[in-house]
């Protein structure tokens, strides 16, 4: 009988990327091979073999000197409720810690309930949002995101965030250049969008802006002549934005909590944070 100790448990390589996509495609996520590849360009993955098949992942994240991200704990049907979750979770708080990083997690309500007794607080919640083929059209103010405004755009970017993310923001910007767009008044920048493909759906964000107005015209923006299904994840203290997107025909799909081990008051900026990049991504 194979056990959780006589199983392999290594870091996840480029090699892994197919095996990785599977895991996720089970478990209904969206993520494809670009983002697995983006993921372990940017952190350090773990994955659990049994004989040559991967059963479980994790991802560490850092995202500068001040927090890492943890994300794609998953596993198998036939291996959960085995610990193996609860012990790749433990092994990214470890090494989160070994570079002196706090840990961040987006958590579904049940996840939530595994990681408030491990030290983890809820700073804010998210909610992901889905609809196919929104209406939507493009606000006159808005114009195309372009290579050349990746700089400015990391610049608003990491004090909104907490984090320098031009790395991230380049990669979305090359997977989904028709839907990133940005929004300028008096040549300054106040606010922008990105959006990636995926598995089941273009998933839209991070959206982040100055007002509401600014970041509706920016969402629509991003929808405008959109064909098959959307998913994004919205912070719902932005009770505007949820209006909007019930009145546009988005359906909730599932609830997140952002959540830090140890601070209890957000890293990021909350009232220019729309829309994440993704619970994988933060």
């Amino acid at each position: 009988m194979v056990t959780i100790d006589s199983l392999n448990w290594r870091g996840l390589t480029s090699s892994d990327v197919d095996d990785a996509v599977a895991l996720n495609a089970e478990a209904g996520w969206n993520q494809i091979s670009d983002d697995w590849r983006f993921m372990l360009d940017q952190g350090e993955g773990a994955g659990v073999l049994d004989g040559g098949d991967l059963i479980a992942s994790s991802m560490l994240l850092p995202q500068g000197d001040r927090f890492a991200w943890i994300a794609m704990i998953l596993v198998t049907a036939e291996w959960q409720r085995k610990g193996l979750a609860s012990q790749l979770m433990r092994r990214c708080i470890a090494g989160a810690e070994a570079l002196n990083l706090i840990a961040g997690l987006d958590a579904t309500e049940a996840g939530r309930q595994a990681y408030m007794p491990l030290g983890f607080n809820d700073i804010y919640p998210l909610t992901r949002w889905q609809a196919d083929g929104p209406k939507a059209t493009l606000y006159g103010n808005v114009r195309p995101m372009l290579a050349s405004d990746l700089e400015a755009v990391a610049e608003r970017d990491v004090v909104i965030s907490g984090a320098p993310r031009l790395g991230l923001l380049s990669h979305l910007h090359g997977r989904c250049p028709e839907r990133a767009f940005v929004l300028e008044r008096d040549g300054a920048l106040q606010g922008f969008v990105l959006a990636r493909n995926g598995r089941l759906a273009t998933q839209i964000g991070p959206l982040s802006a100055d007002n509401g107005a600014t970041a509706l015209a920016l969402l629509q923006a991003a929808l405008a002549n959109q064909t098959g299904k959307v998913f994004l994840d919205a912070a719902d203290h932005h009770a505007g934005l949820a209006d909007w997107l019930a009145d546009a025909g988005f359906i909730k799909q599932r609830g997140y909590m952002r959540m830090l081990l140890g601070p209890n008051e957000p890293i990021d900026d909350p009232n220019q944070v729309y829309l994440i990049a993704g619970p994988e991504l933060g």
